[in-house]
């Protein structure tokens, strides 16, 4: 079985001499203007445990820093070489096109987050924004109409300067009542630095709210 973890430009470029999942070493294969790196296995786990979810991850990272690199996600697999073979030279242009989108270019997410309250009454949390005494059901409405407004202005306030400095935006859904924002943005790397004293400037500017910057990482929320 085969573990793949990118699919790379730069096809003469040896794999780095590190090691994949299991310890395993990489090793790559090329196929016209593209290289799948990749490790050898007997098995793979089924479930992404820590520390393979970290190999993985730390593998397409250093590929990042000599070469365009279209990751995989974990758990990525084919079952030799004559199928991943195929697999880029079916998909060869797709490839191509997508490393040439990302080159020179890496992730950075966002997540915006209210202060938590918690409600005296039952001993749960409750936002700032919702953390209002109503009186009727219309009330509650109203107040979650209102509520709902309000992240929606301030997320737009907050993604509008990011959006301007990237390639790419990929707005995520919001996972908690304490989210403002979750945003992924594809940046080049020559303005990350850039970009993260922007997201400096929004935080002095914006003390109501935690603003989370991670990354760089690779482009996995803008490839397929």
């Amino acid at each position: 079985m085969i573990w793949l973890y990118a699919i790379c430009d730069r096809p003469a470029l040896p794999p780095p001499r590190r090691r994949g999942l299991a310890q395993a070493p990489l090793d790559g294969l090329s196929e016209g203007g593209v290289q799948a790196i990749f490790t050898r296995h007997g098995s793979a786990p089924c479930e992404p445990a820590p520390d393979a979810l970290w190999a993985h991850e730390r593998v397409v990272e250093r590929l990042m820093l000599d070469r365009a690199v279209v990751p995989m996600r974990f758990g990525s697999k084919v079952d030799d070489e004559l199928s991943l073979r195929t697999l880029l030279a079916e998909n060869q242009e797709r490839f191509l096109q997508t490393l040439a989108r990302v080159a020179g270019r890496v992730e950075l997410g966002v997540r915006v987050l209210q202060p938590v309250l918690v409600d005296a009454g039952n001993g749960k949390p409750s936002s700032v924004a919702t953390a209002t005494v109503v009186a009727s059901g219309r009330e509650y409405l109203l107040g979650k109409l209102q509520t709902a407004n309000r992240i929606d202005h301030a997320a737009a306030e907050l993604h509008a300067p990011l959006e301007a400095m990237s390639v790419e935006t990929c707005r995520q859904s919001l996972r908690g009542d304490d989210e403002v924002l979750r945003s992924a943005y594809l940046v080049d790397q020559r303005i990350v630095g850039r970009f993260r004293g922007t997201v400096e400037r929004l935080q002095l500017t914006h003390p109501d709210v935690a603003i989370l910057c991670t990354g760089p990482w690779p482009a996995y929320s803008f490839v397929n």
